[in-house]
């Protein structure tokens, strides 16, 4: 029994450490860019009015994603939530379809996930990435924060986080 518990309390001294420092890992992770050296293209494929300028001041998600790419449509009715849960908050989040898909097929699986963010044919975050889905979040002074699969655990806590950090506007 003292050996079990010898070998536990190891293990445990082990990865202690190891958990302190994830949150230093995983900032060190995070390019060091700007929301500014996305490509986002001119026109808006779903006919959401949208206008680059509006982005200041705001928390951006760019999630970048297929309509070949059955995890990516699975996750697009959770992003179209999030954009809802969150506008009012500061939260403004475009889609970039990367797979050259038509209108149509875009727009076929938009209206069942009640997708009401702009989303864009083409175009990049600016974050390289591993594959599809892949989500960025900005900061509302346009430092990306986060990026990864928008299904991780940690996507929803940066957007809540980084949703903190905007001051509120005085009423006028």
């Amino acid at each position: 029994m003292k050996a079990i518990t010898s070998i536990v309390a190891a293990l445990c001294a082990l990865a202690l450490p190891a958990m302190a420092d994830k949150k230093d890992k995983d900032a060190a992770s995070v390019p060091d860019t700007t929301l500014s050296k996305a490509q986002i293209p001119a026109e808006v494929v779903n006919g959401v009015e949208f206008d680059k300028a509006s982005l200041e001041g705001k928390v951006v998600v760019i999630e970048e994603w297929g309509v070949n790419c059955p995890p990516c449509i699975a996750s697009l009715p959770d992003m179209a939530k999030l954009a809802k849960r969150y506008e009012k908050k500061g939260l403004m989040v475009i889609g970039l379809e990367r797979q050259q898909g038509s209108k149509e097929e875009i727009m076929k699986l938009l209206k069942p996930a009640r997708v009401q963010y702009p989303v864009f044919s083409g175009g990049s975050s600016g974050v390289a990435s591993d594959g599809i889905p892949h989500a960025c979040v900005f900061g509302a002074d346009g430092k990306l924060i986060w990026h990864g699969h928008p299904m991780d655990k940690e996507f929803e806590d940066s957007v809540k986080d980084a949703l903190k950090a905007i001051k509120p506007v005085a009423s006028r």
